[in-house]
């Protein structure tokens, strides 16, 4: 059995190992994760297709056999008459008379109006402006106004953002560094 350390080095092209690709070429349970491993890569350099051809459907056929079968308690609906259909089977009917079809169309309204409200309020809030800060709007009767303003700032917020100005300067040295080195490297 294929070591996953021997699949990635594959991957990676540090090693060639013929006989670690025969065992891919026999063992779908190897090729999947050696398939995965090139996705990985992909997905780490920025070179996913645009289409990923992903074939989950034995995954979840599987998960879902084994999945343990719900036992329902029975049922404590009476039934009074059956009806015969078309195709002469019987078909039982539960016994709560005209109201039933009546409590289903009240019940579908319910939920059609409730979903309306939430949609109706979410819009109001979404299309509402901020009215908590309200805008004084005056214009001067005669001459010309020349806008006043205030600029203020106290110590500890001038601290935070020298303090966010050397933090930028130091990542933009990091980068410029690894810029560098990665320059360095590839020569």
């Amino acid at each position: 059995m294929a070591d996953k350390e021997q699949i990635s080095a594959l991957v990676d092209g540090e090693i060639q190992d013929t006989v670690l690709l025969e065992q891919l070429e026999q063992e779908p349970e190897l090729a999947d994760t050696f398939g995965r491993y090139h996705l990985y890569g992909d997905a780490m350099r920025h070179d996913l297709p645009s289409h990923l051809q992903m074939d989950l459907s034995n995954k979840i056929a599987a998960a879902i056999a084994d999945e343990p079968a719900i036992i329902a308690a029975p049922s404590t609906i009476e039934y009074h008459d059956t009806v015969q259909s078309t195709e002469s089977t019987k078909v039982a009917r539960p016994r709560f008379g005209k109201a039933a079809p009546m409590l289903r169309y009240a019940g579908q309204f319910a939920i059609a109006a409730s979903i309306s409200a939430a949609v109706i309020v979410g819009v109001q809030q979404y299309s509402q402006t901020d009215l908590s800060s309200p805008v004084l709007n005056t214009v001067p009767m005669s001459g010309s106004a020349a806008p006043v303003s205030l600029n203020y700032q106290s110590g500890e917020s001038s601290r935070l953002a020298e303090q966010d100005q050397l933090e930028q300067q130091r990542r933009v040295h990091e980068l410029f560094l690894d810029h560098e080195l990665q320059q360095r490297l590839r020569q």
